[in-house]
């Protein structure tokens, strides 16, 4: 007889029930332990576990289905066994997988299905190059009678919403998924859109975290690092980052397991990091003294005896790279950013010690600023704009309701002060 007082949870029943429409469906489907292919797996395993661990993500259930344009998309599930369990929506209305202090919330990340699987989405868009991944929750319950009832939520995480995940619709069971259904299922997806009030807020909420996770990055370098000064510490970053970044289907992105800590000559973690960061710049339109300017200057960090030496089978470069890449990766790699890329070069600007600040004089304009200014400019899609001061292009590339620039001008060679542009 069913008691209204337990707690003990049916997962396996809702496992069972949803398992059993992806199998009616005829469905590839792999279960936890399974493999679904090399890439996904990798990236699962590689990132933060959700009870906070490292590593070790297993969902529920998973898939790799196409859509009529060839295109493919990861399916995440995760199964939970009790009432109230679906989805956690924090005060924003986004799900919440983050505390105030801007760290994972693991409670939630575990507690509720939805918040797993759009942890498990974001590890796939940390770490592959998949940019659209579908994360499915299910839970329920029994009732008085004993039947079992059940609840879905059914979210889209991308990098088009800063992997934030939106809700799609309402869904009674798994059958959208179904190959006569799925082309239908997507063309959905592709209607949603975050109205610019929302990308308003989830930069400005991003804008927070760059700012928190910058500055809890250099404290944990600073005090747990010894022999890295200002200037490494800023190096390393910069170096982290362009190495990470990769190219589609040119320059794959460095990987922490691509660092092996070994002391072989040429082959330690500053020569791997040097060799991916020469290939990316390869590739870049970049004159060759600027790129030979850039190598350079970080080679003088990553190659240096005491960053390169192992010590309880790890060396310091790569302890310090993987800090990096967890803390720093959920931003650039959702999307790299004028914002990102902004706030980085400021915060890495204030780990310098000028003396008096006579020398820090690069201040980049505050985005709330150059919002102002280009509404009170009430610039469109075809102005022109000449900026005396070009440097990161905050002004030109600031995107608000009635500012969007498509005009790329140049001035002659001997005006070398001034620069014509625009984004």
């Amino acid at each position: 007889m069913y008691n209204a007082k337990s707690k003990k949870s049916i997962e396996p029943n809702i496992a069972d029930l949803a398992n059993g429409w992806l199998k009616k469906y005829k469905l590839d489907y792999k279960l936890e332990q399974e493999e679904l292919n090399t890439e996904i797996d990798k990236a699962l395993n590689d990132y933060d576990s959700k009870n906070g661990g490292s590593g070790g993500n297993r969902p529920d259930a998973k898939l790799l289905l196409q859509d009529k344009n060839l295109n493919f998309y990861p399916i995440l599930i995760e199964y939970k066994g009790y009432k109230d369990r679906l989805v956690k929506i924090g005060a924003n209305g986004q799900v919440e997988n983050r505390t105030s202090k801007n760290e994972p919330n693991f409670k939630n990340i575990n507690s509720f299905a939805v918040n797993g699987a759009v942890h498990y989405s974001n590890a796939i868009l940390h770490h592959t190059s998949y940019t659209d991944v579908i994360a499915i929750g299910m839970t329920g319950f029994k009732d008085e009678t004993g039947k079992i009832e059940h609840q879905i939520g059914v979210y889209y995480v991308s990098k088009r919403n800063f992997g934030i995940g939106q809700k799609i619709g309402e869904y009674s069971d798994f059958s959208f998924l179904k190959k006569e259904n799925f082309d239908a299922f997507i063309e959905k997806i592709k209607t949603l859109h975050l109205s610019q009030e929302e990308i308003d807020k989830l930069k400005e909420q991003r804008e927070r975290e760059i700012d928190a996770s910058l500055v809890k990055l250099n404290n944990d370098i600073y005090q747990n690092e010894k022999g890295l000064g200002e200037n490494d510490r800023a190096y390393l970053v910069a170096a982290s980052i362009i190495a990470t970044l990769g190219i589609p289907g040119e320059v794959s992105p460095l990987e922490k397991s691509d660092l092996k800590s070994s002391t072989e000559v040429g082959n330690t973690d500053g020569d791997i990091i040097i060799r991916k960061i020469k290939a990316f710049l390869d590739k870049k339109d970049l004159p060759k003294q600027k790129k030979d300017l850039i190598v350079r200057t970080l080679q003088n960090t990553l190659t240096t005896e005491n960053i390169n030496k192992v010590e309880n089978g790890e060396s310091q470069l790569k302890r310090v790279f993987t800090k990096i890449v967890d803390d720093l990766g959920i931003y650039y790699k959702v999307g790299l950013t004028t914002d990102f890329t902004g706030k980085l070069f400021n915060e890495m600007y204030g780990w310098l010690g000028f003396t008096q600040d006579k020398l820090n004089d690069v201040v980049l304009t505050p985005s709330y600023v150059a919002t102002l200014l280009v509404k009170l400019a009430r610039v469109n899609k075809d102005s022109y704009v000449w900026d005396f001061a070009t440097g990161e292009d905050v002004i030109i590339v600031t995107r608000g309701k009635n500012a969007v620039f498509n005009r790329v001008l140049k001035l002659p060679q001997s005006h070398k002060t001034t620069n014509w542009c625009a984004a």
